[in-house]
């Protein structure tokens, strides 16, 4: 069967725009790399690793010392889903008072933390 040569330009634009998103996550996640590994790395003494962050338990990488604060948090907040990551994204210190995570300025971006969070799902 021959492909219809709109099948295969559709077909190619969506692997190019899920590349594209990809690669915009991937970037704007290069400023939470500093603090926070996604690949087969451990934890950095700053921040857990988030491969599989989405839907995973709270505070539940057994080798990251969490804050106080986090771990009262996941008592009421039991598992990372994609609406959560993109509160705590925007402004850590108003959901969890008393964590360490440090916002950077660009996550208060609507676009870029939605991009990360596209990018974190994509490494479960």
């Amino acid at each position: 069967m021959k492909a219809h040569p709109f099948l295969l330009a559709a077909a190619l634009a969506v692997v190019a725009a899920s590349a594209t998103a990809q690669d915009a996550g991937q970037r704007a996640f290069q400023v939470c790399s500093v603090c926070h590994s996604v690949g087969s790395v451990g934890d950095k003494v700053e921040g857990p690793n988030l491969k599989g962050i989405v839907g995973r338990k709270v505070a539940s990488s057994p080798s990251f010392k969490y804050s106080e604060a986090m771990k009262k948090f996941a008592e009421t907040h039991p598992v990372w889903t994609e609406e959560l990551l993109d509160e705590y994204i925007k402004g850590a210190e108003a959901l969890v008072p008393g964590t360490a995570m440090n916002n950077a300025p660009a996550m208060r971006n609507a676009g870029a933390r939605k991009a990360i969070i596209e990018y974190l799902k994509a490494q479960n």
